[in-house]
């Protein structure tokens, strides 16, 4: 889908087609300074989201070429599985898993009856919902391939190189696991947008993060098997990353986020400082 420039309706029209699987080619005229408007949507939150970048601007292309997602390398021999916990008929971000340039082994855990049956290219197991942590780690216990990938239903991974720069970047540092950058939609709002760049902010090189994030994560097998996840509802990461180095990758971009009603916000953020306390 081809979309002109980056107002409101474009932005709205880039989300549709992203939800929809649709590869899109941007047309900008000019490259702004800073933020694109008065809510600053940023270019290195946009371009990534594109297929191809197209415009008579040289600054504008070079930024393309520079926040691209990452791209296929044929003839990488790694095998991960991703493990997708989901309530919905299928998952946003299963056509990306499948057309990783690495072998993905993608289960969906069918959450309670409304969860998923079947869905196309991912085996599905019906799961009995422990909480956010045993409900993975009891997945993982049946988990061959020596990489796992810990994801949500409602995140697209970008790029076709995604789920490979994630095992680079694990293998290259004193990693236990590493987390990648989530993106907004291009029509969120610019409160999630603001809290989401300043804890996935964008960067060139991998650094280290306080805390793994479960919206995006890859491990070693055997490090999820000598230090499971906890046993508990909610905040399971943040349990798990005590003593541990975390690695962020800002060149492994998903797409994820989603404006939450006040009083669910703040039952989540409670949920989650009373096991920060605890």
């Amino acid at each position: 889908m081809e979309i002109h420039g980056l107002g409101p309706a474009a932005r709205r029209e880039m989300a549709d087609a992203l939800r929809q699987g649709q590869a899109i080619r941007l047309v900008l005229d000019a490259l702004p300074e800073g933020g694109w408007g008065d809510d600053q949507v940023f270019l290195d939150e946009i371009l990534p989201l594109c297929h191809e970048v197209s415009s008579a601007d040289p600054k504008l292309q070079a930024s393309a070429d520079l926040h691209r997602a990452p791209g296929a390398l044929p003839g990488t021999d790694v095998q991960v599985t991703a493990l997708i916990p989901s309530h919905r008929r299928v998952p946003l971000g299963l056509a990306a898993l499948r057309g990783q340039d690495v072998d993905v082994r993608i289960r969906v855990l069918s959450n309670g009856a409304e969860g998923p049956r079947h869905v196309h290219g991912a085996e599905v197991i019906p799961t009995t919902w422990r909480g956010h942590g045993g409900t993975r780690q009891a997945a993982i216990a049946a988990v061959d391939d020596p990489y796992v990938l810990l994801t949500v239903d409602d995140a697209i991974p970008l790029g076709a190189g995604f789920v490979r720069t994630l095992v680079e970047a694990l293998e290259s540092g004193p990693w236990d696991a590493v987390m990648a950058r989530q993106l907004p939609w291009p029509d969120t709002d610019p409160i999630t947008r603001a809290r989401l760049r300043a804890w996935t902010p964008p960067g060139a090189t991998v650094v280290e993060a306080a805390q793994v994030d479960h919206v995006c994560a890859l491990y070693r097998t055997e490090t999820l098997r000598a230090h499971p996840l906890p046993d508990v509802a909610i905040a399971e990461d943040l349990w798990w990353s005590r003593g541990k180095r975390v690695g962020y990758v800002p060149s492994a971009p998903v797409i994820h986020a989603h404006a939450r009603a006040p009083a669910a916000l703040f039952a989540r953020n409670r949920a989650i400082h009373a096991e920060r306390a605890r």
